[in-house]
């Protein structure tokens, strides 16, 4: 029970990895239950950072052992708060969070909190907790001043008949074809053009610039935290009058089942052609050639266009779950 806890809260670059190894590797058992997402590549990149004694975050231990972690990574005057997780009751039996273990995650996010809120050189904090369900921790923020944002995490059975992308509804005037590294610029240029105004432009302000949306693919493409980049299932079209691309998707692989879209924009400009829709056909094809069993990708409740066109394709709310901004009053939302 949550009576019995007799927490420390601790700084995290003290703990070297092998200490947390024993959470991880409860937590990526958590991931692939839930998400049908393997976690042990970030896992391993988190403990390089845990060996280098440079990861922010605090350990809470309970009766000598490690009960739970959060950390958090600073970009700037930003603080994006990557995870937060604790053994959940009764595990490996279970696969909840009830009682306890959502005790230490709360214990752990107002720590955090506490710390970045009254940080002088923070004037924005960014939370995506994907493996926890909507609610989970939605007070906590709330309460600290955050704005919460419900956001979907969709599912698409790739069993069954082949799909078969109709290429022949690509409009003239236009060329589909496969990612290249080049695209990165005009990609940047892309997404900020497609998210302004956009609901997800306040919950990741990297979709505001070219910048820092250039940043956010370089994480997609080079790095494993939304899975193994996939070059065969990721697409960009072009305009051939301009040659700058007018819509992309990005996909990776999150585990051996399982593929993620890990973005998909069209130019303001170039919306109501279907072009969305081909790129998310032409994703499932290529999955469904790799033997991947299942295709996800996220999604803003909010977006209400985007999710009618995904539910057009196949995709169910599998999870769902929080993101949360605060921003510091008198700065720039």
């Amino acid at each position: 029970m949550a009576s019995s806890l007799s927490l420390e809260i601790l700084d995290l670059r003290h703990f070297a990895a092998p200490m947390l190894r024993p959470v991880l590797e409860a937590e990526s058992l958590i991931w692939r239950e839930r998400l049908n997402w393997d976690y042990l590549a970030s896992a391993k990149l988190l403990l390089q950072y845990l060996d280098s004694r440079s990861l922010p975050g605090y350990v809470a231990v309970d009766g000598g052992k490690v009960a739970g972690y959060i950390f958090c990574v600073y970009e700037d005057a930003k603080a994006v708060i990557g995870d937060v997780f604790a053994l959940p009751d009764g595990f490996p039996g279970e696969m909840g969070m009830p009682g306890v273990g959502r005790e230490v995650e709360e214990s752990l996010l107002h720590r955090l909190l506490e710390l970045l809120l009254h940080s002088p050189g923070v004037d924005r904090i960014e939370s995506q907790l994907l493996l926890h369900k909507d609610g989970s921790h939605s007070e906590v923020f709330r309460q600290a001043g955050f704005e919460v944002y419900r956001r979907l995490y969709m599912s698409r059975n790739l069993g069954g008949r082949p799909i078969a992308a109709d290429l022949s509804s690509l409009p003239s005037g236009l060329e589909l074809r496969p990612w290249h590294d080049q695209d990165l610029h005009g990609a940047g240029k892309l997404i900020a053009e497609a998210y302004r105004d956009h609901p997800d432009s306040r919950i990741n302000d990297q979709y505001r610039s070219v910048h820092g949306s250039q940043r956010f693919l370089q994480n997609i493409v080079r790095f494993p935290g939304c899975g193994v980049f996939a070059p065969q299932a990721s697409h960009v079209i072009v305009d051939l009058a301009t040659r700058e691309p007018v819509a992309l998707l990005l996909g990776s692989r999150v585990s051996a089942q399982c593929g993620h879209v890990t973005q998909v924009c069209v130019h303001p400009a170039y919306r109501r052609r279907g072009l969305a829709r081909l790129l998310l056909q032409l994703a499932g094809e290529r999955f469904q050639r790799m033997g991947v069993e299942e295709l996800t990708l996220t999604v803003t409740e909010a977006n209400c266009r985007a999710v009618e066109l995904y539910e057009a394709e196949g995709y169910e709310v599998a999870h769902s779950f929080n993101a949360a901004v605060w921003v510091r009053p008198g700065t720039a939302r």
